[in-house]
């Protein structure tokens, strides 16, 4: 009897003993992950960065960032640092980033904020910014929500972030809702992190070798770094096709050692392809033309008009270039002038090559910041201007033109004064030297705009008229 007992107390014992291995192990296994896991949602996160860029604290700013995406080259910390360096004072809008927030593919632990309006109260010259947030879940006990790149996507001058905002929203449709819209942005990764590895894998092999010229022409591309706007693209399913579709107007600027080359667009065929597990591949990665621009309105045919209006007394044309050359390139910059004042956008951006480049310097505190602006991008900021003055004055003064039969260079000083149209605000108005390349464009014979560089600088004197 007693060996019964002592053998059912030895059993009971073995079971309780091999029965709270697994309950502890489960217990452990819970508490793991309620350490790892993190309840700041990112619309929590969102409002934590708004308040520290409001703040102009670079130390809570800080404490936001993946410590390894901080000091990467194209993060955008170091934009947003030297604006608390300068103490300016910052407005963020975020009402509506629920909207423009979005999963990134492959990637489960990140996700990017679109298009979150910011104005910057810098001295004498406000700017509006559009930012794009990418932010991933960071930690290694306990995850949370980490900055790992803060992406300035369009800047301008002005004041009005509700107007700016209205604008940047209106006439576009969300693309969260496309289902390649997640490839897309595996796509813009790969081209500007220069993944040969990761942007190959996104075609289809049969496509791939299909079109070989296109694909060859991407990879070549990748050699240089490059700065992909998606701000303008449009997402459209192919006719009677369930498992195609077409992405266009993708602006795509690469950079040589710094330097900016010619913007161009590119045009992306989706489809989904697969026997068993189907997902989206790229058939075909195009460079095409200028998405935005019109057909032209040919010089000879558009309105005549004043040249130049002028203020210094010893006429404009100065400068090396032959004296026909000088008349043909007033002409062009008072119809630039004159389509500019009447708001006559057609007419301003048909002067313009489609590969036009645009440069903004701004000085602040004695450093030039340059930003740079395709042709499409600079339609839609004089869309935006329009809106914005009731009345807009060009004046040009001091100019000289170098060049020779083909090639012009143009350099002048500009005033711009604008009327906001509200009436409820005071006229802006600013002073800077403006620089324009201009060259007779070989598929119609006209002078078209190339390369305009705009300098703004504060108090700067008119200059001397001798």
């Amino acid at each position: 009897m007693n060996d019964f007992q002592n053998t059912t107390k030895t059993t009971l014992s073995t079971i309780i003993k091999w029965g709270t291995i697994p309950l502890i192990l489960v217990t452990l296994v819970v508490i793991g992950i309620l350490l790892t896991s993190s309840s700041e949602t990112s619309s929590g996160f969102l409002t934590k960065w708004k308040n520290a860029m409001e703040s102009g604290s670079i130390e809570a700013y800080d404490t936001l960032w993946d410590n390894n995406a901080r000091g990467q080259l194209n993060s955008g910390y170091q934009h947003t640092s030297e604006l608390f360096a300068e103490r300016f004072v910052i407005e963020v809008n975020i009402s509506n980033a629920v909207d423009r927030t979005r999963k990134v593919a492959q990637y489960p632990n990140y996700l990017q904020i679109e298009e979150i309006p910011i104005l910057v109260h810098a001295i004498g010259e406000p700017i509006l910014q559009s930012r794009t947030l990418t932010i991933a879940k960071k930690g290694f006990f306990r995850k949370h929500w980490k900055l790992v790149r803060d992406e300035v996507i369009s800047e301008e001058i002005g004041s009005d972030l509700t107007a700016f905002e209205a604008t940047r929203s209106a006439g576009k449709t969300p693309q969260n809702n496309s289902p390649v819209a997640p490839l897309v942005m595996e796509w813009k990764e790969a081209l500007e992190s220069q993944n040969n590895k990761k942007y190959t894998s996104l075609w289809d092999k049969s496509a791939r070798k299909k079109r070989q010229n296109n694909y060859q022409l991407a990879l070549a591309q990748l050699s240089e770094t490059s700065k992909v706007d998606l701000s303008l693209a449009t997402y459209s399913p192919i006719a009677n096709s369930k498992t195609k579709h077409v992405v266009e107007n993708i602006s795509v600027t690469t950079y040589n050692a710094g330097t900016p080359i010619a913007p161009h667009t590119r045009r992306l065929s989706v489809e989904k392809k697969g026997f068993f597990i189907r997902r989206w591949k790229l058939i075909n990665d195009e460079v095409v033309g200028d998405y935005l621009s019109e057909q032209p309105i040919p010089q000879q045919q558009q309105p005549e008009m004043d040249s130049i209006q002028e203020e210094t007394e010893s006429g404009i044309y100065n400068g090396d270039a032959p004296i026909d050359t000088q008349l043909k390139v007033g002409q062009v910059l008072g119809k630039w002038q004159k389509a500019w004042e009447d708001k006559d956008i057609d007419t301003y951006m048909s002067i313009y090559s489609d590969r036009a480049l645009i440069t903004r310097v701004s000085v602040r505190n004695g450093k030039e910041i340059p930003s740079y602006l395709t042709k499409n991008q600079l339609r839609e900021k004089m869309k935006r201007l329009n809106v914005h003055y009731s009345d807009i004055q060009v004046k040009i003064s001091n100019l000289v033109v170098n060049g020779d039969r083909a090639v012009a260079d143009l350099e002048f000083l500009q005033e711009f004064k604008g009327t906001p149209a509200s009436g409820s605000r005071p006229a802006y108005s600013d002073l800077g030297l403006k620089q324009l390349d201009l060259m007779i464009d070989p598929s119609d014979g006209y002078w078209k705009i190339y390369g305009e560089t705009w300098s703004r600088y504060e108090e700067v004197p008119k200059f001397p008229k001798n």
